[in-house]
C-alpha cells in the first residue's frame, strides 16, 4: 500500500492500516479468510468515487474526450485485492505477449515490439501490412459467464471465481 493516497469513499486512508496495530492484522486476516471461505466479500468492495482527471493540463478542458475517469476504492478492497492476486498469481498467469494490465508493462512495451518486428521485416525484403483495432470498450461489452467458464477450463480455483461473481 502507498502512503498519501485519496481514501475511497469509506474514508479509510492507507496510512490507517499501514500504521494500525497487529490487531488489526488479525482482524484483516480473519476478514479476508471468511470472505475467501465463503466467496462473499462486503458491499463497500463494489463500490467507488469516479473523479475526471485530465488528460492534458494544455488542452481544452470543456472536452468530454479530454477527460479520464479514475476510481478511489476502499483501500481494504485494494489490500485484499493484493492479496488475492499474491495466493492465486500461479493461476492468473498471462501471455508473453499480453502488455497490458500486467505489471511492468504498459503500451510503449507493445509499441515498441511492434515498431522491432515492422522494421525486422522491412529490412528482410517483406511487406508489412497493419490492422488496428480498437478494444477501448471491449471490457464494457465481455460475456462474464464465458469468462468464468475459461477460468475454470484454465484450472482457476472456484472459490476465487465465486469471489469474482
Amino acid at each position: 500500500m502507498k502512503y498519501r493516497k485519496t481514501p475511497g469513499h469509506v474514508g479509510i486512508s492507507n496510512e490507517r492500516i499501514i500504521n494500525g496495530s497487529s490487531v488489526l492484522v488479525v482482524h484483516l486476516s480473519l476478514l479476508f479468510s471468511a470472505s475467501l471461505r465463503h466467496g462473499f466479500v462486503p458491499n463497500d468492495y463494489c463500490f467507488g468515487v469516479i473523479l475526471p482527471l485530465l488528460k492534458n493540463k494544455h488542452g481544452d478542458a470543456s472536452k468530454l474526450d479530454m477527460y479520464r475517469g479514475i476510481t478511489l476504492s476502499c483501500c481494504l478492497s485494494e489490500l485484499f485485492e493484493s492479496v488475492l492476486s499474491r495466493v492465486f498469481e500461479q493461476c492468473l498467469t498471462t501471455d508473453d505477449l499480453q502488455y497490458g494490465f500486467k505489471r511492468h508493462n504498459s503500451c510503449s512495451h507493445a509499441l515498441i515490439t511492434f515498431k522491432k518486428s515492422v522494421k525486422y521485416f522491412v529490412q528482410n525484403g517483406s511487406k508489412v501490412l497493419c490492422v488496428s483495432l480498437d478494444a477501448s470498450k471491449a471490457f464494457d461489452k465481455v460475456s462474464h459467464h464465458g469468462l468464468f467458464v475459461k477460468l475454470i477450463n484454465k484450472g482457476v480455483p472456484v472459490v476465487f471465481i465465486r469471489l469474482l461473481i
